[in-house]
């Protein structure tokens, strides 16, 4: 069965006050079918200004599969990027905060600028 038709079936039948049949938080092809139709679409919220107070600040999130870095660059922008280097696919912020003149890789110390240039590899 298709499973956009299973779900919608499910939903049909859903009783109010009541939580959702247990596909919608066990089934892997749910979850997948949640994150690429809903979470990887839009806009989300993963920080604040102020948890960014000065060039290096950054913060970590996961976001479904893809773990995310947060980092304010010497302009003061905040730019968002894949947390793994491009390299090996490695980490490169492996703490939930901190500050970093430069973003390195851990691995092989591939470096990059705030704004996510690569500097050295």
């Amino acid at each position: 069965m298709d499973i956009r038709n299973d779900m919608l079936r499910l939903l049909k039948g859903r009783r109010q006050g009541f939580s959702l049949e247990q596909p919608f938080y066990t089934d892997p092809d749910y979850f997948k079918l949640d994150m690429e139709l809903i979470w990887y679409r839009d806009w989300l919220f993963i920080g604040h200004d102020c948890e960014l107070p000065k060039p290096g600040s950054y913060i970590t999130v996961q976001i479904g599969d893809y773990p995310v870095v947060l980092v304010r660059d010497q302009q003061g922008k905040i730019n968002a990027f894949h947390n793994s280097c491009r390299h090996r696919g490695s980490r490169v912020c492996n703490t939930e905060k901190g500050t970093a003149a430069k973003l390195v890789c851990p691995y092989h110390q591939w470096t990059y600028e705030l704004d996510g240039r690569l500097l050295f590899a």
